[in-house]
């Protein structure tokens, strides 16, 4: 069966749509085809707007806004690669995330963790013709659990080896990692590592007005900062002990802005090389706490882009690091895949949680389901 998952992350960095063929096991998934549509400028502005200071009026047009522009790079997609819809068994649609938190509010008799993806999925079954699955972490959180990681279902089915003890380490908005140990699910674990794509994007577009490091090159030509690195590595979000999430209310604009006080002279692109470093570190103070001895670790995410991150994870790391790619899973489409995957297995009713990944109580059918007719 062909499936499409389409993906944007907390990184602001765009749409990735990827064309994949599998069945609901995931056992010989491929990847057929893969693109990413960035956002603008004026988009990426609109987001962050919205969530720094949206109101409810706000946020219910960039839910639809968002749901329109799903759907014309759903069809972009279609167009390029020559996929017809009809061949397309269905969609499914992760949507922007503007908000999310694993500490539960409560309020009267019930405490909830919550969060928000948005993006109309109406709009992209009606202009493509094609079934379209969304709103995948709700049922998640409905069982008592934090709605992320929940990428640790497609790691399991498509990465883990019999034998072998490995790390799959996404690198996004947010960093996560899922823990394999040979081929029984019930060992599987996976929490976020903490922040990534998110502050090291967030500083460039302060510093730089630039929406990215491209290749980490900034990062490469500066220096790290001591006393601004020992500050970070006390971020009281890495001895949180797992199941663990975060978003923009950890590690947002605030994070950021609250970081930097007191190092208003320092140079910008030293600023730039001490975030990435604490990036690394943070995945390798994680496995350090939380995970312990690996045969090896597995890089995905618009992350593996940024060499100069790449290189400091391999400094930190004493193990092989490999790309996904080496694994026939181009890093790039890795999510926007799982997504399509999950699809799948939501209209076949089959769960696509790890309930050890998100301290749900069971594992469960993700997603809804929003007909083309």
């Amino acid at each position: 069966m062909k499936a499409i998952g389409m993906m944007s992350g907390t990184s602001l960095d765009g749409i990735t749509a990827a064309l994949v063929e599998t069945g609901v096991s995931g056992k010989n998934l491929k990847v057929l085809a893969y693109k990413t549509y960035p956002y603008t400028k004026r988009v990426q502005k609109l987001i962050l707007d919205t969530i720094a200071s949206g109101g409810v009026r706000e946020v219910s047009f960039l839910n639809f806004f968002i749901g329109k522009l799903y759907a014309e790079t759903a069809k972009k997609f279609l167009k390029e690669f020559s996929i017809s819809p009809s061949d397309v068994k269905v969609i499914g649609m992760h949507g922007q995330t503007v908000f999310h938190t694993a500490d539960k509010k409560r309020f009267g008799q019930f405490s909830l963790s919550h969060t928000l993806q948005i993006g109309e999925p109406a709009f992209v079954a009606a202009e493509t013709g094609v079934t379209v699955v969304s709103n995948f972490r709700a049922k998640d959180i409905a069982f008592s659990g934090q709605g992320a990681p929940l990428i640790p279902m497609f790691d399991f089915l498509v990465f883990a080896r019999k034998n072998k003890r490995i790390a799959v380490q996404n690198l996004g908005g947010i960093g996560n990692v899922t823990v394999l140990s040979g081929t029984d699910i019930g060992s599987v674990f996976a929490f976020d590592t903490g922040p990534c794509n998110m502050v090291l994007d967030g500083a460039t577009r302060l510093l730089y007005g630039k929406s990215y490091d491209r290749n980490g090159a900034i990062a490469h030509s500066g220096k790290v900062i001591d006393e601004l690195f020992n500050k970070l590595a006390k971020t009281p979000y890495l001895k949180k002990r797992p199941p663990k999430s975060a978003g923009r209310a950890e590690f947002g604009d605030a994070f950021l802005k609250e970081t930097l006080k007191g190092f208003e002279n320092a140079r910008k692109k030293d600023i730039i090389a001490t975030l990435n470093k604490f990036v690394a570190f943070t995945i390798f103070d994680a496995y350090k706490r939380f995970v312990g001895k690996l045969d090896y670790a597995v890089l995905s995410g618009g992350g593996v882009f940024n060499k100069t991150l790449v290189d400091n994870i391999k400094e930190y790391i004493e193990v092989p690091v490999y790309l996904s790619d080496k694994f026939n899973i181009p890093a790039e489409a890795k999510e926007s895949a799982a997504f399509a995957l999950y699809a799948l297995r939501t209209l076949y009713k089959l769960p696509s949680n790890v309930k050890k990944a998100t301290g749900a109580s069971k594992e469960t059918v993700l997603g809804v389901i929003t007909y083309a007719k």
